[in-house]
């Protein structure tokens, strides 16, 4: 896998953001964003299944949970 990164903005991801994260290298940095990706398509997926078989209306809450705006 290739990509053509910015050299500013590479210098900033390995000089400024892999430290802060606890990242070693351009690999480790290109594996994060990979996961951060892969972890989010998998939120957005979960969330238009939750939206397909509720039909738009809010998924129901367990038994014994009160809603936020009753009395």
């Amino acid at each position: 896998m290739q990509a053509r990164v910015d050299a500013d903005f590479a210098t900033e991801l390995l000089e400024h953001d892999a430290p802060a994260l606890g990242l070693e290298g351009i690999s480790a940095l290109v594996r994060e964003g990979l996961l951060l990706l892969h972890r989010r398509a998998r939120e957005l997926t979960a969330a238009a299944e939750y939206e397909k078989f509720y039909g738009g209306q809010p998924a129901p809450l367990p038994d014994g949970v009160i809603p936020v705006d009753a009395d």
